[in-house]
């Protein structure tokens, strides 16, 4: 056999699949990869919207409490559009019981219920008695 130069037509589709199911093969990590950061993002901006709630509702002036009730949806928070629904009770004449259900509009997530228990504000005459 002479010395040939070049590849022939075998060795070309050889290397072409060879670096199509490398590329196969990173293109599946790249997916779930992204789907990690995905869920681990959504997570974070869960938490920002859980505290939020949180915090509207134990710094809120106790008289107000219970005129602040119903559903309203919340889009500012970055890719958590979700609903709050708030629902105030008084199982004693001294404690108000806050409700809040944040529900995500993306049903992959599970909602999420938290309760705020407020009690009556005391006077400042009962301090010192």
């Amino acid at each position: 056999m002479k010395n040939r130069r070049g590849v022939t037509l075998v060795e070309i589709v050889v290397a072409v699949t060879v670096l199509a199911l490398l590329a196969t093969v990173h293109a599946g990590v790249s997916i779930q990869l992204a789907k990690k950061n995905l869920v681990a993002a959504s997570g974070i901006n869960r938490s920002t919207a859980l505290s939020t709630a949180v915090d509207l509702y134990t710094t809120m002036p106790y008289a107000s409490l219970a005129t602040n009730t119903g559903c309203t949806t919340i889009s500012t928070v970055a890719l958590y559009v979700h609903s709050r629904c708030v629902t105030v009770t008084n199982p004693t004449s001294a404690i108000t019981r806050v409700r809040i259900i944040i529900t995500p509009a993306n049903a992959a997530f599970r909602r999420d219920t938290i309760r705020v228990d407020r009690s009556l504000p005391t006077t400042a005459g009962s301090i010192f008695s």
